[in-house]
């Protein structure tokens, strides 16, 4: 079976200055198969957004490959590429919406196009209610705690019901009760709907859901499987530039 997003070779960098090039991946290789969760981790300023633009199609690498759905995404057109994100690429982020609107419309927002007033608000009420979070659809952001709007923006990336989910630290401010819910939540569409989930977290919280952790650090990508169940053996996750941590049970 063909993964659903597939990394290769890919280096990615940034000029500092005139004469500095900060590399920030470095022959990152992933495959994504659908219905499973995959989580990296990474401290802050690692890399962790620059591997999800790359895999959304968002930012194009200096070498390497981004293959979704056995598409090469940069021999594809602007429009295509930006049609991806707008259906089967949802992108999960916890920054604050560009529209102060009701929490509905601003899920709705991004699918009239495709699907029509009608359906747009309809598949928005879906998604805030699947999450969990459908009293807040009367609110506006800055009426949200910290849990609220995680769970929004978690909506608003399976709102298009994609086949590839990428999320970026949703969980940073929140506790344990809190992420070991967004985990489960994770875990349950990659399970019952097959989404491929990608995950980038700057904390363990998020890998009870994950069939495979990775550390990336140094822009290099190391990827090992969690352990079977009951095992006790190896239960550590090498969290970069720390001491090992314990994998969430």
């Amino acid at each position: 079976m063909n993964p659903v997003l597939s990394l290769g070779g890919v280096w990615l960098s940034y000029p500092r200055g005139r004469r500095h090039v900060v590399r920030v991946l470095a022959d990152v290789s992933l495959d994504l198969q659908a219905g499973e969760v995959v989580a990296v981790l990474a401290q802050r300023a690692q890399g962790k957004t620059s591997l999800l633009r790359v895999a959304s199609g968002m930012e194009r690498p200096d070498r390497g490959w981004a293959v979704f759905d056995g598409e090469d995404m940069w021999r594809l057109s602007d429009r295509r590429r930006s049609q991806l994100l707008k259906g089967q690429i949802g992108l999960v982020e916890c920054g604050a919406p560009n529209l102060d609107v009701p929490v509905l419309t601003g899920v709705a927002l991004p699918l009239l196009d495709a699907h029509g007033r009608r359906g747009a608000y309809a598949r928005a009420k879906q998604a805030l209610t699947h999450v969990g979070a459908s009293e807040c659809g009367r609110q506006h952001w800055s009426e949200l705690a910290d849990w609220e709007r995680a769970l929004v923006a978690l909506a608003h990336g399976i709102a298009r019901e994609p086949s590839l989910l990428l999320v970026d630290d949703l969980t940073a401010t929140l506790g344990l009760g809190e992420t070991e819910e967004i985990a489960g939540l994770l875990g349950t569409l990659a399970e019952e709907r097959g989404v491929a989930v990608l995950i980038c977290s700057g904390g363990s919280g998020l890998t009870s859901c994950s069939n495979r952790v990775a550390s990336l650090a140094g822009g290099e990508l190391n990827i090992t499987p969690l352990p079977t169940s009951g095992s006790t053996e190896g239960n550590v996750i090498d969290f970069p530039g720390e001491h090992p941590r314990r994998a969430s049970s």
